[in-house]
């Protein structure tokens, strides 16, 4: 083949000369073909007895030459020729080749690969450093399991077992792995090492404080170095908590306070044993006053409970709103637990500071008045109702105004052209922010 390869070069390189004028030499190497290109030589990652080795050429690759040698010794160890292969992926001017089955070598250890490939039109490369062979037993788990998949307060130790086998490169036969030693694992961290048994069998416990998860791990040991990492699939250990809860002992219901009116919570926080709820001692937490209009809460007092269990703070609040009292326990094996106490409607004072009603010229009534918010909040609009009594026990509202900043109070007043001969009040009803409030009676004649 590559004497047919001569003559054509030379017919092309006369062509070249009498159409072109290049040289020679150069349309010669024009014509020449690329030789392969050896990428890499490893092994299957999955498959650390199987040489994979991957190649790209100008055309279609006809002969691969795999040598295996120790860089102990520089001496070949095998030789893996092309009938030993087959295309993996690609195509075979461009693709990864495997062997057929893996070698079998003599001792495992890490071989270097030199590689000769051969392509469709006979150019060929060698390349004497094409990769390595890791020629590697893995680390293999089986039957992994524990004697318990929760743990809590109480119960805290977990019994992991199974058995550790190494992959044979040459075989993928699984064989026990004696005498190794094996990392129980706690959320990754090595809680305890033990050693497998003439069968691969190993046994241990580990502490598990919170939920996390549980896995044997082989780690590189210099006793066995021809044994690779492996690691079981991770084992979920749940926690089961300490249920607890609070009780309210007061504000046992809903009451209604003037603003300003300090008001005390007590409660007792228990925790549920084999006997039945039972006070909790030493949890810690806090208690706010929340809003019932979703407003900013106030702190009311952090706790640690006592041998009762029990809390107890006095707090005054600046609106409607309910005690929140909540413990939460570094120690995951303890739930938490939160409650809200009855509404506390807190309501600010209004007042009367005047009221006067007289009869007008034309033979009506003339009403006047201001009003007074003294603990500081003022509403929106002070809806007036004026009212009438023949008797003074039976009043019936004959109008509605507003109240309205003077200067110096709310002031208000209305005309009530056919008001006749009774009794006239003023009446401000109660919101839920203020008390409600009534003036004084003043009894108007003809």
């Amino acid at each position: 083949m590559f004497r047919t390869r001569a003559a054509w070069a030379a017919i092309g390189t006369a062509a070249a000369l009498l159409l072109t004028g290049v040289p020679g030499a150069y349309a010669a190497e024009a014509a020449e073909g690329q030789a392969p290109d050896v990428r890499w030589a490893d092994s299957v990652s999955d498959d650390l007895g199987t040489l994979e080795v991957s190649i790209r050429s100008d055309s279609a690759v006809t002969g691969i030459t795999a040598r295996i040698v120790s860089p102990a010794t520089g001496q070949e160890v095998a030789v893996v020729e092309t009938d030993a292969f087959t295309l993996a992926s690609g195509t075979a001017d461009d693709g990864v080749w495997h062997t057929k089955q893996p070698l079998d070598l003599p001792a495992l250890g890490s071989y270097d690969v030199r590689v000769e490939a051969t392509d469709a039109d006979g150019d060929r490369t060698v390349d004497d450093s094409a990769g390595t062979l890791a020629y590697y037993v893995v680390a293999v788990f089986e039957n992994m399991r524990t004697d318990r998949t929760e743990v809590d307060t109480d119960h805290r130790e977990v019994r992991v077992d199974g058995d550790l086998k190494g992959r044979w490169p040459g075989s993928r036969e699984l064989k026990p792995l004696a005498d190794h030693r094996v990392d129980l694992d706690v959320d990754y961290w090595t809680e305890n090492t033990v050693r497998t048994d003439a069968a691969g069998h190993f046994s241990g416990t580990v502490t598990v404080n919170e939920a996390d998860p549980v896995q044997a791990v082989y780690r590189h040991d210099g006793a066995h170095p021809h044994v690779l990492y492996g690691e079981s699939s991770p084992i979920p250990i749940g926690v089961r908590q300490v249920a607890t809860r609070w009780t309210i002992e007061a504000p046992a219901a809903a009451r209604t306070i003037d603003f300003g009116q300090e008001v005390t919570i007590t409660a007792t926080l228990e925790r549920e044993t084999p006997q039945g709820w039972e006070p909790f001692a030493g949890q810690s937490g806090g208690v706010l006053f929340e809003p019932s209009s979703g407003g900013q809460f106030a702190s009311v007092g952090y706790f640690t409970t006592g041998a009762d269990g029990r809390i107890s703070f006095t707090h005054t609040p600046w609106e409607t709103g309910t005690f929140r009292v909540s413990s939460r326990s570094d120690d995951p094996f303890i739930a938490p637990a939160s409650e809200n106490s009855a509404e506390i409607r807190v309501l600010r004072a209004s007042v009367f500071t005047s009221f006067s009603a007289t009869r007008a010229q034309g033979g009506g009534v003339r009403v006047e008045g201001a009003m007074d918010f003294p603990d500081g909040w003022t509403p929106g609009t002070i809806p007036v109702h004026i009212e009438y009594s023949r008797d003074g026990r039976r009043w019936t509202e004959l109008l509605t105004t507003e109240a309205v900043w003077s200067g110096e109070g709310h002031a208000f007043s209305a005309d009530l052209p056919d008001a006749g001969r009774g009794s006239y009040r003023a009446r401000f009803e109660e919101t839920g922010s203020f008390r409600g409030a009534t003036s004084q009676v003043v009894r108007v004649g003809r």
